[in-house]
């Protein structure tokens, strides 16, 4: 059985690296037949080279990138992302290319481009179908893996609940093993004493075993792991990670040569960072091209109706929790532009009466897109605090400072939930920061790009 498996598996993933190649080129000659029939016709041997390649890229990056790794246990969003890297490498290498050998001049930039955006969507939408319906006939079929669980907590149940809801994750839970017999509650299927569980798992070729026992449990962990040695099932800990409530990292990492766990990092180390940044470049770039006219009559507004100068610098917390000036139109009739002043409440007579209606819609940020060029801020993150805040909330709000893990941003999670502008008590605070522990958990770039969407449509870019 478990050959079996293994041997389909295999022949499944082989398949859909071919058929993903191939869609990608199908893809490029449609738009190219679509968008440029002339080259089409004319330049048919380019083209035909230009398909040939992209297809050994594809089967090169998305290997490199992990697409076709073991996905049972992951969720699509993950696996979207993976899809997402591989393409923007797969571009990142067709032009390379076309750089190296001098013949990028000859293709259409944008069948490429059109290609390099609805291609990666594509992939993404057949991926969730496969998983939502195509999958879920092959395993319940003959391509499930036999599981068990040790442990009946409540970290067992949930892992039980969720692979009886994911069917496309080919998993079937035989039962549960525990301390005793009884220890199952409710219509859980019970096996025995947890003891048996290394027996059982030879005797009935069972291939994953769940261990979801408390960590305090380390003499069984080790016992069990002895004598599970004497089978080839895979085995997956669980430990009880309640305790670590913000946890943001969880991946396995190498330090000094030993494994550890990493309980807290960035979702913006090595790839991740440089799909964030591609992201925040190309998006800001676009966005100040379609507004610069209108940062232009705010910037004579300004001038028209108040003395001093049209921009106004103020320090933030960013990165690192390391300050930065933030670029903003000023909207006060005063400058106060150091690290100490007074936030702005309702009716403020500073605010000028120009000065309130930016305020009003948001319109005083639109400077923070020059900060997202230059690499202090992101279009999404959370939103950056006056120094002199930061350093209040820090003392008496716990895991305020995780939020600076990220770049800030000019719009979040928090923002379309509701939680932007003027703090009205702690608890405003802590429901925001906890929106941003949030968002950094949850970081992809379809979240991002729901925020967005999200910021413009429910008008949450109003104050």
């Amino acid at each position: 059985m478990g050959y079996k498996f293994r041997f389909q598996a295999k022949t499944l993933s082989s398949l859909h690296r071919v058929i993903d190649a191939l869609f990608g080129a199908v893809g490029l000659l449609i738009f190219y037949s679509l968008f440029s029939p002339g080259s089409f016709v004319s330049r048919t041997p380019q083209i035909s080279m230009l398909v040939i390649t992209s297809v050994l890229l594809t089967l090169v990056c998305f290997h490199l990138a992990g697409v076709y790794k073991e996905w049972s246990g992951s969720d699509i969003i993950s696996e979207c992302n993976r899809v997402i890297v591989s393409v923007l490498c797969v571009f990142g290498g067709m032009l390379i290319l076309g750089y190296i050998f001098k013949v990028s001049s000859i293709y259409s930039r944008r069948v490429i481009l059109l290609w390099v955006f609805v291609w990666p969507a594509l992939l993404c939408l057949e991926r969730v179908f496969i998983r939502k319906f195509f999958f879920n006939w092959i395993f319940e079929t003959s391509m499930n893996k036999k599981a068990v669980i040790a442990g009946t907590g409540s970290l067992g149940a949930t892992l039980f609940d969720w692979i009886r809801e994911n069917p496309w994750a080919g998993v079937n839970v035989e039962g549960f093993f525990d301390r005793e017999d009884n220890a199952c509650n409710g219509s859980t299927p019970c096996i025995g004493q947890i003891e048996r569980l290394p027996q059982y798992v030879k005797e009935n070729d069972i291939q994953l075993v769940y261990l979801a026992l408390p960590m305090r449990e380390e003499s069984l962990l080790n016992q069990l792991l002895h004598e599970l040695e004497d089978s080839t099932a895979q085995i997956y800990f669980f430990p009880d990670m309640t305790l670590f409530k913000k946890l943001m990292g969880g991946n396995v990492a190498q330090v000094a040569g030993q494994a550890a766990i990493a309980l807290r990092s960035s979702p913006f180390e090595g790839m991740n960072g440089f799909i964030k940044r591609l992201e925040d470049i190309s998006i800001s770039l676009l966005i100040l091209f379609f507004i610069s006219p209108v940062m232009f009559i705010i910037a004579l507004g300004i001038k028209m109706t108040s003395k001093g100068p049209v921009l106004f610098k103020q320090w933030r917390y960013g990165l690192g929790g390391h300050p930065f000036q933030i670029y903003k139109f000023r909207t006060m009739k005063v400058l106060e532009d150091g690290y100490d002043f007074v936030p702005a409440t309702t009716d403020d007579p500073r605010i000028t009466r120009f000065g309130l209606f930016l305020r009003q819609n948001s319109l005083d940020e639109l400077p923070q897109f020059l900060n997202v060029l230059l690499g202090s801020m992101s279009i999404v993150g959370p939103r950056p605090h006056a120094v002199k805040m930061n350093e209040e909330y820090r003392k008496h709000i716990s895991g305020y400072m995780l939020r600076h893990i990220s770049k800030p941003g000019i719009t979040g999670l928090a923002q379309i939930n509701g939680y932007k502008g003027e703090i009205h008590s702690n608890e405003d605070m802590e429901k925001r920061i906890s929106y941003d522990i949030e968002y950094l958990q949850r970081w992809s770039v379809f979240l991002d790009l729901e925020i967005i969407f999200k910021t413009i449509f429910k008008l949450a870019w109003r104050q």
